[in-house]
């Protein structure tokens, strides 16, 4: 069974020969998400909800960039738990029982990065269900397909298409508008067609 403890996240975060994205990256990826809700709430994002957080590595840079917005993290890692979960806000949980968990309100920002491609059929479908709710704003969730050429752990991969994802977030009720994020259906009623990508 894959472990996600201490040495997990030292060989694939902190090796040099391993090290999977730098810290310039993640601040890129982080600023394009918060942009990209903002767009589509049309005001500065207030809550960040990120599922399969790992070690909460979101939280420090989006509270540089919205000190005032609140970050929730949830992790199956009992070790990044214990190590970041009082600083950083970190639950422990896994994707699939998202549903376990209880939330006041929808999320202006929801992520999920660099996880779903290590899930089950059976518990993205699950976890979908129970996350589309909390999407207040715009979901990024960042997979890597059958197609793409990746680096990194491969231990545990779910070789699916991309078209296999686009029709799991479709049946869920998300639509896509633009690298790899997604709104509700409902919502997406307010967004233009090339917004859209239609």
């Amino acid at each position: 069974m894959k472990r996600y403890d201490r040495a997990y996240y030292e060989h694939w975060y902190r090796n040099p020969a391993y090290r999977i994205g730098s810290a310039a990256v993640l601040k890129r990826k982080v600023s394009l998400a918060v942009a990209l809700a903002e767009w589509v709430i049309d005001r500065p994002i207030k809550s960040v909800l990120d599922v399969g957080c790992g070690e909460g590595r979101w939280q420090p840079v989006l509270y540089r960039l919205r000190p005032k917005a609140s970050y929730l993290g949830i992790d199956s890692s009992e070790y990044a738990i214990e190590r970041y979960g009082g600083r950083r806000n970190l639950r422990l949980g896994t994707f699939e029982e998202l549903g376990q968990h209880v939330f006041d309100r929808p999320f202006d920002l929801v992520v999920c990065s660099d996880v779903l491609h290590y899930l089950t059929r059976s518990q993205l479908v699950q976890g979908l269900e129970a996350l589309v709710p909390l999407v207040g704003g715009v979901a990024l969730l960042e997979a890597f397909t059958s197609e793409d050429d990746i680096e990194g752990d491969h231990h545990d991969f779910q070789r699916r298409s991309a078209a296999t994802y686009r029709r799991l977030f479709s049946d869920a009720g998300l639509v896509p508008c633009g690298m790899q994020s997604y709104v509700r259906a409902d919502r997406a009623v307010d967004l233009t067609a090339l917004e859209l990508g239609l």
